[in-house]
């Protein structure tokens, strides 16, 4: 990832277009309030913790190691591994979302909002 600036503001708006998508369906009829809300809440949720989770620590210092460049390459090593499990957790999540829309919205309601999008 190119800086946690950019990783955030990519998790806002995948979390912000989800939400619009929901709340735009939820004006047609035949398209349940409550589980629109609960949608909407899980998006929510999804975008507090995730953005919780940017931010990390390598645990261990520099005198750890016998010199600075095994130091870099743990620490790369660690901080690849932590932004992989994060975008893997972000998208399972996400993707659960989506299926939840799916099942809340009925078909002729998907494809009027996805001419609207």
């Amino acid at each position: 990832m190119a800086s946690k600036r950019k990783l955030k503001k990519r998790i806002g708006t995948v979390c912000g277009d989800l939400a619009a998508d929901m709340l735009l369906a939820s004006h047609f009829e035949n398209v349940n309030y409550d589980t629109v809300c609960k949608v909407v809440t899980d998006i929510a949720s999804l975008q507090q913790e995730t953005l919780a989770h940017v931010t990390f620590s390598f645990d261990k210092v520099a005198k750890d190691f016998a010199n600075r460049a095994e130091y870099n390459r743990a620490r790369n090593k660690y901080t690849s591994a932590a932004f992989r499990k994060l975008n893997e957790d972000f998208t399972k999540k996400a993707t659960e979302i989506v299926k939840a829309m799916n099942l809340a919205i009925p078909a002729d309601v998907r494809k009027a909002v996805t001419k609207l999008s």
